[in-house]
């Protein structure tokens, strides 16, 4: 559990995509809900595990609730988990992250890749310390 640093709000993800450890940013809403899942479950070792065992998560178990909750909720559009991936990088654009911060969380080792995103943002503009909080947005409706 010391992977998630409240007062710095970033959560240090160990062994990402490219095997790479990096520091990412956390909004307040996430932060709130992680405090209440832990306060409710108090998670020892993985923060995500298979009830009453000791291992995590597989990656598996996070694809089939997202699918499910799709299918709940009538959408019919395709795509996997990967999209929530594409959206977190538009919504941050949106929002004015510069672009070299985006890189670095997303992981791109050239900045081209992460540039790719705004083509759906004609009017990009970057702004200094920017974050989109999506929980918070669907808090408020």
């Amino acid at each position: 559990m010391n992977n998630i640093a409240g007062e710095e709000k970033v959560i240090h993800l160990q062994q990402g995509k490219g095997a790479k450890d990096r520091r990412i940013p956390v909004s307040d809403t996430l932060l709130h809900q992680l405090r209440l899942y832990w306060q409710g479950l108090h998670p020892i070792i993985f923060l995500f595990f298979k009830p009453g065992e000791d291992q995590p998560l597989h990656q598996s178990s996070l694809q089939k609730a997202y699918y499910k909750a799709k299918e709940d909720v009538g959408i019919l559009k395709t795509g996997g988990i990967h999209a929530l991936r594409h959206a977190f990088a538009t919504h941050q654009l949106m929002a004015g992250m510069p672009l070299p911060e985006l890189q670095h969380i997303l992981g791109h080792k050239d900045i081209r890749t992460t540039v790719r995103y705004t083509h759906w943002l004609p009017h990009y503009q970057a702004m200094d310390g920017a974050q989109f909080d999506l929980l918070k947005q669907l808090e408020q409706q």
